[in-house]
């Protein structure tokens, strides 16, 4: 079982924000336009979480995903009117565009899943659409914008004290309904709660949930 060893130093790179293109200069450029998330997914980064495969395929974590999509769309909806993925999540013409499978968590809902539209795992990590996704997706939700969402999961362990903790990778990446993308931006936050030793980690019910709290985390601070 892979396993992730961080010092107290290294963390200070890792939890930096770093973003391209500015979220304030996307509103300016689109404003009172309509937004969807078309996309959200949470990884296992190098095997680092014992019973992923399990949980992956449960509703624990199609519920949490879900949870995960409904934080962003509120920060969204501070900026733009959003679509609700509940409301274009069973479309034929939404589903169609969908890329590749991936041992990936998605947000479970009413009308069915939200899937990847990556065709590999490159465009998956960085949350990426062709610009012929991006319009079609835009077209089948009715929206302006489109917006993926990628959360990679892992665990962090201290060199000096080997306790380890949840970390995220996150990375969100808007569109324009023209192909254009608008805003790229990543945030890698650690988690509040020691979750074991050694990186001997499992993703349960009892767990999940300081995954879920630091994207939380880092969301707020890529969107707000």
């Amino acid at each position: 079982m892979a396993r992730i060893f961080f010092s107290l130093v290294c963390f200070l790179p890792l939890l930096a924000c770093s973003t391209s293109m500015s979220l304030e200069g996307a509103a300016a450029r689109h404003p009172g336009g309509k937004l969807a998330v078309v996309s959200i997914s949470a990884n296992n980064f190098g095997d680092s979480l014992q019973g992923w495969n399990a949980a992956r395929t449960s509703d624990l974590m199609g519920a949490r995903v879900a949870r995960m999509l409904k934080t962003a769309e509120k920060q969204l909806g501070t900026r733009w009117k959003v679509v609700p993925a509940d409301g274009f999540v069973g479309k034929r013409s939404f589903q169609q565009q969908k890329g590749k499978e991936f041992d990936v968590g998605l947000a479970k809902l009413r009308n069915g899943m939200l899937p990847v539209f990556a065709g590999d795992r490159d465009q998956l990590i960085k949350a990426r659409l062709e610009p012929g996704q991006a319009q079609a997706l835009a077209k089948a939700t009715g929206a302006d914008l489109v917006a993926v969402i990628y959360s990679e999961w892992a665990v962090a362990t201290g060199k000096f004290v080997p306790t380890a903790k949840a970390l995220t990778k996150n990375v969100v990446s808007i569109y324009a309904a023209n192909g254009e993308p608008v805003y790229h931006a990543r945030k890698d936050q650690l988690g509040s709660q020691t979750l074991g030793a050694w990186g001997h980690v499992v993703v349960n019910e009892k767990t999940i949930d300081q995954w879920v709290e630091s994207y939380d985390v880092a969301l707020t601070t890529l969107l707000r």
